[in-house]
């Protein structure tokens, strides 16, 4: 008995001890605003201690764990904090967390960027619908040119942005420039992107403000990425009223290779639809894609290589002598582009990469022949260090050789040529600060260097970022950019710098699962622009950094998918004041590329019953700037307004068979863009002139797509 005292008697001596040695932990979690947050997970670390935070912020728990230890609190969406103190000072404690910049629903710090891929539920513009867009001809250019911020140059082709010639917007393929990125043609009859969209994942399309990482570009920058990792083996089989096209991906467990090839010719559809060209030979070509990825053990080597081969050939009136002239263009284009991209831990990632580009063309006017050669080479290393939570670095260089080549002769004599070569150096980095996951603020530089003008630029470049809702920001951004002049005038002595622009632009963006919303106004001031007076035979001479612009305007987009069942459309608008006074201008004035008013209308319909897609694009632009040489004043006339109405129609025969029809300009609208004149008068005093119109007012294109793939489902469609 006396035993069993004993030992009742230890345990409760043992119990009072272990109640003694207990410590009461306690305190508030709160936001910085001192607001309470509810759920916080708080605890010592290295023990069983804990607790979460009730309804009012508060916690209260014990611990047998004595000294010095680590109290951690963290919440989703918060950065988490660690108290290292004396368990006995852990008491009425008040914490606060700061929210985290990594948290789902944080700002973008993006301004004037439209982004494309396959993690956004609504993007503004999806990868499919680069070939979906009525009217785009599976073009991702013409695509590109329903977005706000673009201009209507249906005759041109190119993408011309807020303002600037097409040359001030660069295009680059997974970060890397692209040298030549349209074909060739005749005026009147719009160029095409070379590339083939059906092995890009997504776009991102920047009208202004765009990151440190890019330069040489004036206005704009349209950057492609390429798919990263096919999800099957496949194969393609287009047959087109223009030619047809093959494809093949084969995927292995870490690698994969697509190829592309396709192979174009008008004349049988010339044979049938009238046009205004007198063609000698109407266009032919034959391009060819290839992309090999391999997956390494910590990132991704890409590589992509595009090739085309083209030929056209025209009779065209020479509105001097007023005698047709035979005009032939060849062409040869090469680009490649490779990259690596990988993780170096997990607050540090890399990305190194070249592209070269080479493009020829042989012009031959009658006997007059013109041969121009280019060679392109751009290294990169760009890198990201994540410091904390809330601050993200990056860093990177470049380095770019061009060499441009010219002659021109005749059959018999090559009386001029010249060759000029560059070495662009260049450096960038930017810094992501996040105030908040509502504030943010994105500082970056550029500097560039010329080795033919032996200038230094630099450039910098600042965006700001703020939450206003759960589905609303708003950004700020200004920048300074820089461009070189045209190849034709980097030898004259005169030429000492590179043309400049500013931009400075506020931006509104509301986003929910089924729609978006974009509102943008900007300003864009230019200077040192290239400027020259004609001289004997129209020569440009006197040639000097001495023109200037200016450029503002707003830009609106909406686009809602499913809101109505099956249906997707958007909206873009967009006014554009511009003045420039630059090359022979003698005031300032718009330039003939720009216009006032462009909109965009497309739409998609997918039809169950009836297993097909139609497709509705509508286009109106008013007129463009032209200089009649009967009047005193300069570039004050109009062309008409411009109006399309392109629809198509995709047809799914089986799973993986399609019938698609698409038709431009359906109720042939009479478009016309103004006047050229001769450069001299006749004996009258008068100037010859042609009115400018398309070259073909309406273009038919009819397609038949078979799909091979393992599960027996995939088809083409999205690519229609």
């Amino acid at each position: 008995m006396q035993i069993k005292y004993f030992l009742a008697s230890l345990v409760i001596v043992l119990y009072s001890f272990g109640l003694n040695a207990q410590t009461d932990i306690s305190g508030i979690v709160t936001e910085k605003s001192g607001v309470p947050i509810i759920g916080a997970n708080v605890f010592i670390v290295g023990s069983y201690d804990g607790t979460t935070t009730d309804v009012d912020g508060s916690f209260s728990f014990n611990t047998t764990e004595e000294g010095i230890q680590v109290l951690s609190v963290s919440y989703l969406g918060y950065q988490s904090k660690e108290l290292k103190t004396e368990v006995n000072e852990m008491k009425n404690l008040k914490i606060t967390l700061r929210e985290s910049a990594n948290s789902l629903d944080a700002v973008e710090i993006t301004a004037s960027t439209f982004k494309a891929g396959d993690n956004s539920k609504v993007a503004v513009l999806k990868p499919l619908d680069m070939v979906t867009t009525a009217g785009s001809m599976g073009d991702v250019i013409a695509a590109i040119q329903s977005l706000p911020g673009t201009q209507q140059n249906p005759d041109d082709g190119r993408l011309f942005v807020r303002g600037g010639d097409a040359r001030e917007t660069k295009i680059f393929i997974d970060g890397m420039r692209v040298f030549s990125p349209y074909t060739r043609t005749f005026s009147g009859t719009p160029s095409r992107g070379r590339y083939s969209p059906f092995l890009f994942k997504g776009v991102s399309f920047s009208t202004g403000g765009y990151d440190a990482e890019f330069g040489q570009a004036l206005s704009g920058v349209l950057d492609m990425n390429t798919i990263d990792e096919p999800k099957q083996t496949e194969s393609n089989i287009s047959l087109m009223s223009a030619g047809l096209g093959l494809s093949h991906t084969k995927k292995w467990d870490r690698s994969s290779l697509s190829f592309s090839g396709s192979y174009i010719d008008l004349t049988p559809y010339y044979w049938l639809m009238p046009t205004r060209l007198d063609f000698n030979t109407p266009y032919k070509g034959f391009s060819g894609e290839l992309v090999h990825r391999y997956k390494t053990n910590k990132g991704l080597v890409k590589t992509y290589i595009a090739g085309d081969i083209s030929r056209v050939g025209v009779n065209s009136e020479n509105l001097d002598t007023a005698i047709y002239q035979e005009v032939d263009i060849d062409n040869r284009n090469l680009y490649i582009n490779s990259t690596y991209s990988t993780t170096l831990s997990d607050r540090h990632s890399a990305k190194i990469g070249m592209s070269h580009g080479y493009n020829k063309d042989h012009l031959e006017v009658d006997e007059f022949l013109l041969d121009t050669d280019f060679d392109g080479y751009h290294f990169k290393g760009a890198f990201k260090t994540i410091i904390n939570d809330f601050v993200v670095l990056n860093y990177g260089a470049e380095y770019f050789w061009q060499e441009d080549r010219l002659s021109k002769g005749t059959n018999d004599t090559n009386f001029f040529s010249s060759n000029i070569d560059r070495h662009l150096p260049t450096a960038f980095s930017s810094i992501d600060y996040f105030f908040s996951k509502d504030l943010a603020l994105k500082l970056g530089a550029r500097y560039e260097f010329n080795s033919l003008l032996n200038s230094n630029e630099i450039n910098p470049r600042l965006t700001l970022a703020y939450k206003v809702g759960q589905n609303a920001q708003v950004s700020a951004a200004a920048g300074v950019y820089n461009q070189e002049l045209d190849s034709e005038f980097l030898e004259d002595p005169s030429v000492q710098r590179n043309e400049k622009s500013s931009h400075f632009l506020l931006n509104y963006n509301y986003k929910t699962d089924k729609s978006i919303f974009r509102l943008e106004g900007y300003y864009k001031s230019y200077s040192d622009l290239v400027s020259y007076q004609r001289g004997f035979n129209f020569e440009p001479t006197q040639i000097a950094n001495e023109g200037e612009g200016r450029a503002y305007g707003v830009d609106v987009f909406y686009r809602a998918n499913n809101v109505v069942k099956y249906v997707d459309f958007w909206v873009s608008y967009s006014y554009l004041n511009n003045q420039r006074k630059y090359l022979d201008y003698p005031e300032f004035a718009a330039p003939s590329f720009s216009t006032n008013h462009n909109l965009s209308l497309i739409g998609k319909k997918w039809f169950p019953k009836l297993n097909s897609q139609l497709g509705v694009t509508y286009s109106l632009a008013s007129g463009r700037p032209y200089d009649d040489p009967h009047t005193s004043d300069f570039m004050t006339e109009r062309s008409g307004w411009f109006k399309n109405l392109s629809m198509s129609w995709a047809y799914l025969i089986s799973q993986q068979k399609i019938l698609f029809v698409s038709v431009s300009n359906v109720p042939r609208f009479k478009n016309e863009f103004g006047y050229r004149y001769s450069t001299m008068p006749d004996v009258n005093g008068q100037y010859r002139s042609e009115q400018i119109r398309p070259n073909d007012d309406q273009f038919f294109f009819v397609g038949f797509f078979v799909t091979i793939s393992q599960d027996k489902t995939k088809n083409q469609l999205d690519q229609l």
